[in-house]
């Protein structure tokens, strides 16, 4: 029994010469064990580099083992097969249900125990207690020796609560990972492996207490443990200077061990000591820098290297003279240099930037990816960019990162099935669940389930129980047996779909919502039913399948361990807290506990690959070139953290006032890392490249580590290369990058550029694409009349609201009118909804009025109120088929609703009241006026416009033999009267319906003139009356009154445009004096109306009639020939943009920074220059028209003459055949058609 120390600097060749002895002496001794102790994570690629140094390539009596996998080796030796082991998981959903238990006999953690993981930082000092030997008996002696109440003693006593009670629950049932060594030790005399064993550590920089105690154990039962430290062979590594010598981690566990064994009178060999001078083959053999890093990295006496000294011997500060061999150029010396250090902009482009290194050196100094690490203190910075850049660099990696499995699909199928439940079947968790992929559903299925529950408010249980049967007004079709049919499903087979889903989580819902309720073992129980039921299990095997044809194994190990890994969370949970009684939300915390502490264990995907990782945990072999990025404060060193439950303070107070030996500081962290850094600098045999960022990811500046300052100081000829992104993007290696580079630099007189894109003109299809996306312009292409023909016929019936949409961008008419694409169909209550209702409630009220002997001017208040209720309850139920009823907020609209719609017709009534007009004609439908010139437009023989609409309200008023015509149009929104809206084709509506109105009035009263009186827009509102005390007495409740009456009469004003016609005004308001207030008119003191009346002569309403008319015919030939342009009027307005609501803006492209594509504004004239304006128009349209027809014309002609032409030559005789090289006639002509 004996104990060996091997010892040696970094790159010294320890683990060969190690590995070599084992090799030479299992040979020898082939009925002797050697067994290889590594870290967890190191344990493959040990096994692969010893199979690899014997002759054979295989090892029989040699193992390669974690301390925790020799402890199951013995295990299995002795039969110990009972022993069940508590992880991490498991740790969490015990301390869940102690602390619950123990809750009231907690004083610190009591009121933060439910917090977000809080039970996650207790699992954290409870582990570290364990790894530390800090039992319960010895916390509670500690606790003892406390004499002051304080926090810390308060803190202390919880723990030792929920430590106590932890034990209490394990005890006969499990143990934790921190025991399976206590358990070793406890059995390790037993073991014949053990007692014809040698034991080798290596790779360890230190052992916990734990791990040294079995050590302590080992010694006495094995023939030998050699051990293995990385340390300077010039150090005395029996003393140590305290924390802050680089070496004090290997040299305090070179202190342990020796001290055991001589404790143990165990027998303690000479220490080899490996030193780089006595080394010819060790790793920097072939690197002055290198080597020169390895021996001066972080020690006392301060050491530069200089190129210029051919030899490796370091000089003292005080001594050193840089000279620079005139004979190296500057940029060949930069091609020499083995250490390189590089700035950039971000993490990402560190990444980039280290991707460029490593395809340059791959391609010209023919490195493989495998001779490549990169590494950095914080993986986590780098590994969102990963996947992305190293994929568009072509580069093969691995990351050396633990895996999450909460994000994968099957995960999210148990959480979405919880939500089902948890939810009562909403729209969002179901269709959550079934996107997940694993239905027996085909997508298809899907998609038409999703449109038809959205259009429906399918959103609940009893919705998806009760059978469907109202069919979507939109995407219906019918097929042969005159069938509806809903994107091609019938009814009946949506309800199959409907059936199967309502079905699939019913027993779920039913165990989690018993009133007497489940218990979590059967709540699991019903989950994995439901994971049976959809074959789960089969599905993740067929997809890993997939995965591993295509080469990803990454992916396919990942989908192949999944289902075991949930499978063995339910057991677990079930066995743990089976007989638990929850809520569905506190099971669902339980499993998203044990879901987010799981991870899925990867592997090297490919055997030539870039490893990516820690410096820290990431095991590095046979690295020919390190990469390390991310050398910037907050990562290297690490920043400090709060200690956890436990501060910082309160640890040293424990460590230096109380002796207790717990895991590092973050003081002895900063020198700890030291350590590392040191270890992973020194790992390249070739080449360090260094870089830090400027700016992280969020673009907030940071700072460069301490370390970079350190390396400068050693290398004083090392210079700083700053890589800026666009320096990175011309670093292009792979047809990704160099397509990338050419589309974002705009130097087309770049050399760069010129020569990647003459390089790849051969490469078509690429370059077709480059050229179409870098040059790319608009142009306005019209589609042909044929096809404009198909897509709208030859005779459209349109809304008036459909041209001007036409003329506010002819593109967004052309998706929506010609190509029918349309917004996905929602049961909600929109505003256009609640538009259609106060409209139709206004028709209904205007009915009762006109059915009954009352008036609008006699009925009562009380009448008024009571029909208005009624006539919006009954236009309400017409939108019951969406749910209009089924939330509280809804149904307050619905009470709002009413409330406005009393308002507004106490409102009408009034201004009815106030003038001559009567209300005439109620929502009069133009398909009533078939014969109305207005709304019908010949604009060829064959091709006809006909305008649909309804007219809100018409009122007229008599005077002698003159009829006014006036027209009110209800809006639910702020619609303003705009004369260049109106010029522009924006706010056609109201001038189409005076100019039917007119033409309905005048065979009506064919023995009046009849005279246009107006045209008004009303808006339906509750507007917010500010009342000014200064100017009204509150304390009289009848001024009061009346003067909120008065402000309320002014806000509901319609606006428009009134015919100046003194009569025709005061038909409108028959008492007003100064100001009105039911019409858009008021009066100066000398009688005459103000500037600011909305009212023109009956001329220009005449001219502006006139030109609408004109103007709705020339852009009607411009849809019908085919005019499709990108063209929004006033996209940039922050008042009417016409991009902003248009729900095509992601298709068409529209991009004024693009040439070719442009936007009209808005005229900006006075009226009466519009109104001139228009009377030019109107001739031009007429010429526009005349033209259109003869054109029109001209095309039929045509189209008659060559269908008699094919007439007559069927008819003739045929002749003699001419001759095959008889050549044609009127060559010259050829291709005209």
């Amino acid at each position: 029994m004996s104990l060996q120390l091997v010892l040696g600097n970094s790159g010294s060749g320890k683990t060969t010469f190690m590995y070599k002895k084992i090799i030479k002496e299992a040979n020898e001794n082939i009925n002797k064990n050697y067994l290889i102790i590594v870290p967890e994570q190191f344990t493959m690629a040990t096994q692969k580099e010893i199979v690899e140094a014997t002759n054979n390539k295989a090892i029989m009596n040699i193992d390669v083992l974690s301390f925790d996998r020799l402890a199951y080796r013995i295990f299995d030796e002795l039969g110990i097969n009972n022993i069940r082991i508590l992880e991490d998981t498991g740790k969490s959903l015990v301390l869940r249900k102690v602390a619950q238990e123990e809750k009231k006999n907690l004083t610190v953690f009591a009121p933060n125990i439910n917090k977000i993981g809080y039970i996650e930082k207790i699992k954290s000092i409870l582990s570290e207690f364990m790894q530390y030997q800090v039992t319960p008996d010895t916390l509670e002696n500690l606790i003892s020796r406390m004499e002051n109440e304080s926090v810390l003693k308060s803190k202390l006593s919880d723990i030792l609560v929920l430590y106590n009670g932890f034990y209490r629950y394990l005890e006969g049932k499990y143990i934790t990972t921190e025991d399976v060594l206590s358990k070793l030790m406890y059995n390790a005399d037993k073991s014949e492996i053990l007692k014809n064993s040698e034991i080798f550590l290596d790779c360890y920089t230190g052992f916990t207490p734990s791990q040294n105690k079995l050590i302590g154990k080992l010694l006495k039962i094995v023939d030998k443990i050699t051990v293995s430290f990385t340390i300077d062979s010039k150090e005395d590594y029996l003393h140590t200077s305290g924390i802050q010598d680089l070496f004090n981690m290997p040299k305090k566990s070179i202190s342990k061990l020796l001290n055991m064994a001589r404790e143990n009178n165990i027998n303690v060999e000479e220490t080899i000591l490996l030193g780089i001078e006595d080394n010819n083959k060790n790793r920097f053999i072939n690197s002055n820098e290198l080597r020169f890093l390895e021996q001066n990295l972080f020690r006392h006496h301060s050491h530069k290297f200089s190129s210029s000294d051919g030899n490796l011997e370091p000089k003292q500060e005080q001594n050193i003279v840089i000279q620079e061999n005139e004979d190296i150029s500057q940029e060949q010396k930069e091609l020499n240099s083995q250490i390189k250090m590089f700035v950039c902009q971000s993490p990402r482009s560190e990444l980039a930037n280290a991707c460029c290194i490593i395809n340059k050196l791959v391609r010209n100094e023919g490195y493989r990816y495998k001779d490549f690490a990169i590494v950095t203190g914080d993986v986590e910075v780098y590994s969102n960019y990963v996947e992305e850049v190293l994929g568009k660099y072509e580069i093969p990696y691995f990351i050396d990162q633990t895996k999450k499995i909460l994000f994968q699909p099957f995960i999210e199928l148990i959480r979405a099935a919880i939500e089902v439940v948890k939810t009562n079947y909403s729209y969002e968790a179901v269709f959550r669940f079934l996107r997940c992929g694993f239905s027996d559903l085909s997508t298809k299925d899907i998609d038409v389930l999703d449109n038809y529950a959205l259009a429906t408010g399918v959103n609940n249980a009893s919705k998806w129980k009760k059978r469907w049967a109202y069919m979507p007004k939109n995407s219906i079709t019918v097929d042969e047996n005159d069938e509806k049919l809903y994107f091609n499903y019938k009814l009946s087979e949506l309800n199959d779909i409907r059936k199967y889903i309502y079905n699939l989580f019913l027993p779920l819902k039913e165990c989690f919502l018993k009133k007497n309720k489940n218990n979590i073992k059967e709540q699991l129980t019903e989950l994995f039913k439901l994971c049976d039921t959809l074959s789960v299990e089969e599905k993740l095997k067929n997809k890993a399948k997939e995965y591993e044809d295509a080469g990803d194994l990454v992916r396919a190990k990942e989908y192949g361990q999944i289902y075991n890994i949930v499978i063995d969370l339910f057991e677990k949970i079930a066995d743990l807290l089976g007989d638990e009684i929850v809520t569905t939300k506190e099971f669902e915390e339980i499993l998203d506990a044990g879901f987010e502490s799981a991870n899925v264990a990867t592997i090297p995907a490919k055997a030539d690959g870039v490893i990516i990782g820690d410096i820290e945990r990431t095991r590095l072999n046979n690295v020919k070139c390190l990469i390390f990025i991310g050398v910037n404060d907050g990562i290297i060193p690490v920043s400090a953290s709060s200690g956890g439950i436990i501060s910082q303070f309160e640890r040293s107070v424990l460590e230096d006032e109380f002796e207790m030996e717990l895991a590092p500081s973050t003081r002895d962290q900063f020198f700890i890392q030291k350590y590392y850094l040191y270890l992973n600098i020194t790992k390249p045999t070739d080449k360090l490249y260094i870089s830090y960022h400027t700016n992280d990811a969020e673009s907030n500046p940071v700072r460069p580590s301490y370390f970079v300052a350190t390396i400068k100081k050693m290398f004083p000829e090392l210079e700083e290369i700053a890589m800026s992104d666009e320096k990175i993007n011309k670093e292009f290696s792979t047809m990704k990058t160099a397509i990338e580079f050419l589309v974002h630099n705009q130097d087309y007189e770049d050399t760069t550029w010129l020569t990647l894109c003459k390089s790849l003109m051969d490469e078509n299809d690429i370059m077709d694409s480059f050229f179409r996306a870098k040059f790319y312009r608009y142009f306005n292409e019209p589609i042909s009349k044929l096809v404009a023909e198909a897509l709208y016929g030859k005779k459209i019936s349109m809304s008036v609201t459909r041209l001007e949409k036409f003329v506010a961008c002819a593109y967004s008419h052309f998706l929506k009118y010609g190509l029918l694409l349309k917004e996905r169909e929602k049961a909600e209550f929109r505003s256009l909804d609640i538009g259609n209702i106060y409209h139709d409630a206004l028709k209904r009220y205007g009915d009762k009025i006109e059915e009954s002997d009352f008036s609008w001017r006699s009925i009562s208040d009380e009448m008024r109120n009571k029909w208005s209720d009624l006539s919006l309850e009954e236009a309400v139920l017409n939108y019951e088929d969406i749910g209009i009823f089924d939330s509280a907020e809804n149904r307050h609209v619905v009470d709002r609703m009413k409330r406005v719609l009393r308002q507004t017709i106490w409102a009408l009534t009034y201004q009815i009241k106030s003038g001559k007009f009567e209300p005439k004609d109620l929502e009069i439908s133009f398909s009533q006026t078939d014969d109305i010139d207005a709304i019908n437009f010949a604009l060829s023989e064959e091709k006809r416009i006909r305008l649909n609409g309804k007219i809100d309200r018409i009122d007229v008023a008599q005077n002698d033999d003159k009829i006014y015509v006036k027209v009110i149009d209800y809006k639910s929104g702020k619609q303003k009267f705009d004369l260049v809206k109106i010029y522009e084709g924006l706010q056609l509506q109201l001038v189409v319906y005076l100019s039917s109105a007119m033409e309905i009035n005048a065979k009506k009263y064919d023995n009046f003139q009849v005279i246009p009186g107006g045209i008004l827009y009303y808006n339906i509102d509750d507007p917010r009356i500010e009342i000014n005390e200064s100017e009204i007495d509150l304390s009289n409740k009848e001024e009061a009154s009346k003067a909120l009456e008065d402000d309320i009469l002014k806000a509901l004003k319609p606006n428009g445009l009134l015919n100046d016609d003194k009569d025709v005004i005061e038909s409108f308001d028959l008492n007003c004096e100064s100001g009105s207030k039911v019409a858009p008119f008021s009066y100066k003191k000398d009688g005459n109306l103000s500037s600011t009346s909305s009212a023109t002569s009956q001329e220009n309403l005449e001219v502006l009639c006139e030109y609408v008319k004109n103007f709705i015919n020339v852009n009607s030939q411009d849809i019908l020939n085919g005019k499709i342009e990108v063209n929004p009027i006033d996209a940039d307005s922050k008042t009417s943009p016409s991009c902003s609501y248009c729900p095509f803006s992601s298709i068409c492209g529209y991009d004024k920074s693009i040439i070719g594509f442009k936007s009209r504004n808005l005229t900006k004239m006075k009226n009466d220059e519009i109104y001139e304006k228009m009377k030019v128009d109107i001739e031009q349209m007429k010429y526009d028209s005349k033209k259109f027809l003869e054109q029109e014309k001209g095309l039929m002609l045509a189209e008659e003459s060559k269908v008699l032409e094919n007439k007559t030559s069927e008819n003739k005789e045929p002749e003699n055949k001419e001759p095959e090289n008889k050549e044609p006639e009127n060559k010259e002509k050829e291709g005209d058609n």
